[in-house]
């Protein structure tokens, strides 16, 4: 009905009325047709911003990801080899190393008879301590409360020891420190002191401190 109303009133106008709707109504149409589009085009461009900042984003990820995966694969290189270390004590580390060092040992003139390095070891002073490896920040006046340790949490302790070689020939002493230095369980030297102990230079007396860091709680 409302249709048809429209439609005789419509009838009944004069042709410049006619004209004049017909183009009233043009206009309304074209300007909803270009602010529809105006919002189109602004939200198409947004759109093409925000994917070119995704792209951007994702390039720098994958940039990024060999160094991220390298650097995860170090890190469970060095948690597996914390976790090994604490395995064994220090001491029977060093002392299987020194079982693998042989040297013929002289019995007079011409004598000579093969030993093991570990024959002439002894250890002493033992520690192992909660390892700071963090850089040390300057101290306030007021004294922080000290973090407790989450549940799951692995400390890294600093286990030492002292090694000391009595009338050992040099070559046997030097086997010992590189294996030492190349063992499957990261070891290092803190301190080595050489000194002769025969009147032939041929036998020495070493003292040596060994360190290791490792996961904690276990005793030397």
């Amino acid at each position: 009905m409302k249709e048809g109303r429209i439609a005789s009133a419509f009838a009944q106008m004069s042709d410049r009325e006619r004209t004049l709707v017909i183009g009233g109504g043009s206009l309304v149409l074209v300007g909803v047709v270009v602010v529809a589009g105006l919002l189109v085009s602004r939200k198409v461009a947004a759109m093409e911003e925000q994917v070119a900042a995704n792209a951007e984003s994702l390039s720098a990820v994958l940039d990024a990801a060999p160094k991220y995966l390298e650097s995860r694969r170090e890190e469970k290189a060095i948690d597996e080899q914390l976790t090994q270390a604490a395995g064994t004590s220090l001491q029977s580390t060093l002392l299987a190393i020194a079982k693998d060092v042989k040297f013929e040992r002289k019995f007079g003139a011409d004598a000579t008879q093969e030993a093991r390095l570990s024959d002439f070891v002894k250890f002493s002073n033992a520690t192992e301590i909660l390892a700071d490896l963090t850089q040390k920040k300057k101290r306030r006046k007021r004294r922080k409360k000290k973090k407790k340790k989450k549940k799951g949490e692995k400390q890294v302790f600093l286990a030492t020891i002292e090694v000391v070689f009595d009338r050992v020939p040099d070559s046997a002493l030097f086997q010992f420190l590189e294996k030492v230095e190349t063992h499957k369980q990261p070891m290092f030297s803190v301190s080595l002191d050489i000194s002769r102990e025969s009147p032939n230079h041929e036998h020495f007396r070493a003292k040596l401190k060994v360190g290791q860091f490792r996961y904690g709680g276990l005793d030397q």
